[in-house]
């Protein structure tokens, strides 16, 4: 049935084209941004870009540098810029720059915004010495920064897959060329040389440098009625893809899955079904756990989880970059000092 869409995707990749050729050719400004660092993909869906700027704002913390983290605030419900606040509710500033802000605190500075290069202006106005991560921002051509990173997935490359709608290509494959290297994100443990090598044919054609990293899963972290002995678990997901966490949880726990969609806001008969769900086969030794960015979304129904006493855990996520020292020396030499 894909070829029946063909022709929509020729219209799609025809207008991306017309687009991306008026930038090509100023006829749309573009403005550079110094010293920044732009995340972003050319596929739809999760593809590792939330565990990335966290790994990169460890990085710029440890080194001593302020941070503004800049994001458009997906599916927010206000509009404007606005500097993220503990206090702020995930609906109001989006989840992931308010996971951002509650996993950092007062060591970085998050800014939503849905244009960039105003977003980044008030940012330096406030801080001319910070380094600004742009999240999400390869196809937002109004900003250009000094080093752009696209994250794509160990089994779900975007050089295997096609446009929009056919496939879930936001814009061509050689539009990879504005990119200053490709990361492939969740690779398994031990991967071998032989696949390593085999990604890294597939893409020489683009002439990037390409780099490996895995998901690291942290310590779960408490945020309600802590549970000595953890031995089964309910895993409540907001997100676009839960299988790697799956895999991961399913070696030590039994488990029980309740997935809702990408960036999910929770309603209180959510609230009321999950508690059903866990009363159902929990025991002493059983959890709720969720993702750091669902657990964001559920802080509004704090209230009903302390009344009702659930064992509630986030599992943290963060990343390790194989040749580490080579992709931190590649991005200082766009960026500068780090």
């Amino acid at each position: 049935m894909r070829f029946l869409l063909l022709p929509f995707s020729w219209i799609y990749a025809f207008v991306i084209a017309c687009r991306n050729g008026l930038y090509n050719y100023e006829v749309y400004k573009t403005h550079h941004v110094k010293k920044s660092i732009g995340i972003g993909n050319l596929s739809m869906g999760g593809t590792g870009k939330t565990p990335l700027t966290i790994y990169l704002t460890h990085w710029l913390i440890e080194h001593k540098k302020n941070v503004f983290i800049l994001s458009r605030g997906y599916k927010r419900t206000t509009t404007g810029e606005i500097e993220v606040k503990l206090q702020h509710e995930s609906h109001e500033v989006g989840d992931e720059p308010l996971m951002y802000k509650k996993r950092f605190k007062e060591n970085v500075r998050v800014l939503v915004s849905k244009n960039r290069w105003t977003g980044s202006q008030k940012a330096r106005t406030q801080d001319s010495e910070a380094i600004l991560l742009f999240d999400d921002i390869f196809q937002h051509r109004v900003v250009k920064v000094d080093f752009s990173i696209v994250t794509t997935p160990y089994n779900d490359l975007f050089v295997d897959d096609f446009i929009l709608p056919v496939g879930r290509l936001r814009e061509p494959k050689t539009n990879i060329k504005r990119a200053n290297c490709i990361l492939i994100t969740r690779c398994p443990d031990g991967m071998t040389s032989n696949k390593k090598q085999e990604i890294e044919n597939k893409l020489s054609s683009f002439k990037k440098p390409v780099f490996f990293s895995s998901i690291k899963y942290d310590k779960f972290t408490s945020i309600g009625t802590e549970i000595e002995a953890i031995q089964k678990i309910l895993l409540v997901t907001g997100i676009a893809d839960n299988k790697a966490l799956r895999t991961y949880l399913e070696r030590s726990y039994e488990l029980e899955v309740l997935s809702y969609p990408d960036h999910y806001q929770y309603t209180q008969k959510d609230m009321e079904e999950i508690h059903q769900k866990f009363g159902n086969f929990a025991n002493n030794k059983s959890i709720i756990l969720t993702t750091e960015k669902d657990g964001v979304r559920m802080l509004k129904f704090d209230q009903f989880i302390k009344d009702h006493k659930w064992p509630l855990y986030v599992q943290p996520i963060s990343i390790e970059v194989q040749d580490e020292k080579e992709f931190k020396s590649l991005i200082k030499n766009y960026v500068g000092e780090v």
